[in-house]
């Protein structure tokens, strides 16, 4: 996303400045020594909690982290400084969010769609991707665990429809186009021309999401319209959404959403992350309910299909504030939904997330409260109880039912996650292996 600066930078230095000097460019970070940090003048500089007390003080890594986040704004973001032992580092505040003749001119470049020339052998990750297209950047979902709107940006940044369709209409001369467009999307598909009059002028709201905004104006008819032109091209047989959906943007009117299913390929990719409603919150997610109603919709939409399709939930577990009991109550909704699946994410630390803050501090940056954060071998049983049908868990499923006091899930009856009858064979182990 660095594009803008890159060529500042360029030109910067074809007109003789050296890039130690380079201190004024949007979406970059410099250093100085700490000698000279007392002489710098710049308006609006925000100091940020230093290195070694961040380091050691969970309130200060807490706030710190709030700072940042509430400064990647790029029209009213402030210049950022923290001190380090040896240096001080100084950020700029981000570049502008690209405008759609500018998005078009990034992609209207001739690249090649295959493996770079040194690469003899084949890469297996380019297949599913090489027949896709990037029509927009940037998320203003804010999930807590994502760090996209911090390196992307909460902005919806859109190319043209034209620039969209020459890419799609250009595959049908390269090598290995069977006539199938994998994707067009991005981060969510449907933010696509998404927009708001805010954005031009102050950027993302602080104080409210964009997601629940009557101010939003949603492009989700017009990307639709785009998908369905672009399988009229030459040469192109179908164009599917391959990109995860933000389902509570989806209009759930059954008309809507049969015409979406003419470009899902088998199943609809969304992701709840979880259900219970302290969890969702701690993710800054939609709630269970608002999951639920949009389940119904759409399994009301396959009625009468000759070949249905599926919803697929991407799920996490050991997320900050996910409890062994939201786990249980997750792994019984989709056992009473029919919704298993194997899409199960384990939290992982992403620098610069809401998220990963909570879990070096223990802390949630937007109460100041504790939160509680699995760890250890409590992550592993909470990631265990969602794959419960598969017997290689069977003990750590059990651990965690016996810790949650939810015993009556183990058994033979209707309902029961795990069977009772293994529990015999497994004491049996544990006893042969303490006497040999």
């Amino acid at each position: 996303m660095g594009e803008t600066a890159l060529c500042t930078i360029a030109k910067k230095t074809d007109n003789g400045i050296k890039p130690e000097n380079m201190h004024d460019i949007p979406g970059t970070t410099w250093k100085i020594p700490p000698k000279q940090a007392e002489d710098l003048n710049i308006p609006d500089l925000f100091i940020l909690p230093q290195y070694s007390d961040v380091k050691d003080n969970p309130h200060d890594f807490s706030l710190a982290h709030s700072i940042i986040a509430k400064n990647q704004n790029p029209f009213t973001g402030k210049t950022l400084m923290q001190r380090h032992p040896k240096t001080v580092i100084v950020q700029n505040p981000p570049s502008l969010p690209l405008k759609t003749h500018e998005m078009d001119q990034i992609y209207d470049l001739p690249y090649q769609r295959e493996k770079h020339p040194s690469y003899k052998e084949e890469i297996p990750a380019l297949i599913p991707v090489r027949f896709s297209v990037i029509s927009h950047r940037g998320c203003y979902g804010n999930c807590n665990f994502c760090a996209l709107s911090m390196h992307q940006g909460s902005i919806i940044q859109s190319r043209s429809r034209e620039s969209i369709l020459l890419e799609i209409a250009s595959f049908q001369k390269m090598s290995g186009f069977s006539g199938i467009v994998s994707d067009v999307g991005g981060p969510s598909a449907n933010m696509y021309m998404d927009f708001c009059p805010n954005w031009e002028k102050k950027g993302v709201c602080t104080d409210k999401e964009c997601t629940r905004c009557p101010s939003l104006k949603t492009g989700i008819y017009g990307y639709l319209d785009l998908l369905d032109e672009a399988e009229k091209l030459p040469g192109v047989k179908h164009v599917y959404i391959g990109s995860g959906l933000r389902y509570d943007l989806i209009p759930t009117d059954q008309d809507f959403l049969k015409k979406i299913s003419r470009h899902i390929s088998g199943q609809m990719k969304v992701a709840p992350e979880h259900i219970t409603r302290t969890v969702t919150k701690t993710m800054n997610k939609p709630a269970g309910e608002v999951f639920d109603q949009f389940r119904k919709a759409f399994e009301k939409s396959q009625e009468g299909r000759r070949s249905r399709q599926y919803l697929v939930p991407y799920l996490m577990s050991g997320h900050p504030g996910c409890t062994i009991a939201d786990m249980i109550s997750l792994a019984e909704y989709l056992r009473d939904k029919g919704l298993y699946t194997e899409q199960v994410q384990d939290f992982t630390p992403t620098p610069l997330t809401t998220s990963t803050c909570m879990y070096a501090t223990g802390l949630n940056p937007s109460t100041g409260k504790p939160v509680h954060v699995p760890k250890g071998r409590e992550k592993k049983i909470q990631r265990a109880i969602l794959h419960w049908r598969n017997s290689a868990h069977y003990s750590l499923v059990l651990e965690g039912l016996t810790i949650a006091g939810r015993k009556d899930l183990i058994g033979n009856k209707a309902g029961c996650l795990i069977s009772a009858r293994k529990i015999g064979e497994i004491r049996a182990k544990r006893k042969k292996n303490q006497n040999p």
